[in-house]
This record gives structure tokens, sequence and C-alpha cells, in this order.
């Protein structure tokens, strides 16, 4: 097998990965905005992490086999969804909102452009982003859960 011969199947081999790190990005910011108030949140975030960091690591090997990223027109006005959007009753720690916030911005700043390894990174920043809100707000609800049953238990008694 010849040099470009291995690289094509390289670079086949990247393609099929980064079309699966899409296809899981897709569906969990899907499950963002078709969700109901509040149920889940905490795991739609976790999900968006781990999307988060499929897509990372996708466009780290695409970076290394020379791919580029396709540019997103608009992609640095694009908003997330509506429960994930500054304002809207995020539950969670203030300063990892923020944080959230700022990988957002991150992200949409590397899709408008075409370096995949930036993409990569501003990938790693919104599973890092995401995934630490997930479990603050994962604490909380086992935190409510908590004071819920121990206020039925004092009601039964």
């Amino acid at each position: 097998m010849s040099f470009f011969e291995d690289l094509d199947k390289e670079r086949g081999h990247v393609m099929r990965l980064v079309r699966h790190a899409s296809a899981g990005w897709a569906e969990a910011m899907r499950a963002h905005k078709l969700a109901p108030p509040d149920i889940g949140f905490g795991q739609r975030l976790r999900n968006l992490s781990e999307a988060a960091a499929t897509e990372q690591v996708a466009w780290e090997h695409a970076h290394r086999a020379g791919l580029l990223w396709r540019p997103v027109p608009g992609a640095e006005r694009a908003a997330p969804p509506y429960e994930l959007r500054p304002g809207t009753g995020r539950r969670g720690p203030e300063e990892l909102w923020l944080r959230f916030d700022a990988a957002v911005a991150a992200l949409n700043r590397a899709i408008a452009g075409s370096n995949a390894a930036e993409v990569a990174g501003a990938f790693g920043g919104m599973a890092e982003a995401a995934g630490d809100l997930a479990e603050a707000v994962a604490l909380e609800d086992e935190v409510a859960r908590q004071a819920q049953d121990r206020a039925r238990a004092r009601g039964a008694a």
C-alpha cells in the first residue's frame, strides 16, 4: 500500500469519526431545545459535556490528518438552546454559567473559522464547562431530594 493510499484510508476513518461525533453533538443540542422545564436538566448537561468531548477528540484526529473544519456562516452570533441562555432561570452556580457562556462564545468563534485545532480546543472548553455544571446541578438535585425526603418523613410522623 502506498503512502497516499494509507493517508486516504486514515482520512476516511477520521471522517467517519467526525460524522459520529457530529451526530452525538446534534442529538445533545436537540435534547436541550425540546426539553420540558427542568426535567433531566443535569443529565442533559452531562450528555452535552460528553458530546463536546467526543467532538474534541474527533477534531483533534481531523487536525492531525490535515483536515479543516468547514466554517459555519453566522456562527459568531448563534445562541444556545433557550434553557442554556442567560436570563432563563438556569440552575447552578453563576460562576460556572459565566464559564459556560465564555465556552459558547469561544466555540462560536472557532466554528466560524476553519482551524480544526481551534475547533477541537473550543469543544474541549465546552466539555469542561458543561461537565462542571452537570456536577453542580446533580449536587443541587441531591440536596433538594434529601430535603424533600426529610420533610415527608417529618410529615408522616
